[in-house]
């Protein structure tokens, strides 16, 4: 009777909100630091649970950097690919990245950063998962400057390509600076004079 109390028990729990505070986990410690009893108590779902909706810790952990992936590009992108798209939309894209890295008591970090830098090295599958990720975001923001082009925003001989890589670096380069300390202020500045260099 027990056992049949604890399988219903695990299927109780909502499966998307506990990957999303796993994400959250994953991100602010990275793999290596984050255990099995920090994932229990962030998502509130025994090991059975964890186990038996999501795999072992490299399983769920691979779900969480799927999801991390698949929400950045959708909440934050997907407006580039509209035809009215602009410089502006960019550059909300990266307020919105300032704002996160700068909030008051913010501890959050970026999953891919500590992918790249923790796993990645080692990991061929994590670091094909990254790379795809990373041409993704570069071709979204070259497709948001080719529309900024058309509107006469950016230079025309800009090279939407490399700027769009040049846009991708400067995202993750900001989430390190943050983390290290640099202010708002500084953060903005880098985004301005990155702008800037395109019209």
């Amino acid at each position: 009777m027990s056992i049949l109390l604890l399988m219903v028990r695990t299927r109780t729990f909502d499966p998307a909100t506990a990957l999303t505070h796993a994400v959250e986990l994953f991100a602010s410690k990275g793999y290596s630091e984050t255990s099995m009893e920090d994932i229990v108590k962030a998502t509130g779902v025994s090991r059975y649970g964890l186990y038996g909706t999501f795999g072992n810790k490299r399983e769920l952990f691979e779900q969480a950097l799927d999801r991390y992936a698949d929400s950045m590009g959708k909440q934050a992108f997907l407006r580039l690919l509209e035809p009215e798209a602009s410089l502006d939309h960019i550059r909300r894209i990266f307020e919105g990245r300032v704002d996160d890295m700068c909030c008051e008591g913010a501890t959050k970090g970026c999953l891919f950063i500590h992918t790249a830098m923790e796993l990645a090295p080692r990991d061929d599958d994590l670091k094909d998962v990254l790379q795809k990720f990373m041409r993704r975001m570069s071709k979204l923001f070259s497709i948001g400057l080719e529309s900024a082009k058309e509107k006469g925003e950016v230079r025309k001989d800009l090279d939407v390509t490399a700027a769009g890589e040049l846009l991708t670096s400067t995202m993750f380069g900001l989430v390190v600076l943050g983390r290290t300390g640099f202010d708002r202020k500084t953060l903005n500045n880098i985004v301005e004079n990155t702008l800037r260099a395109m019209r």
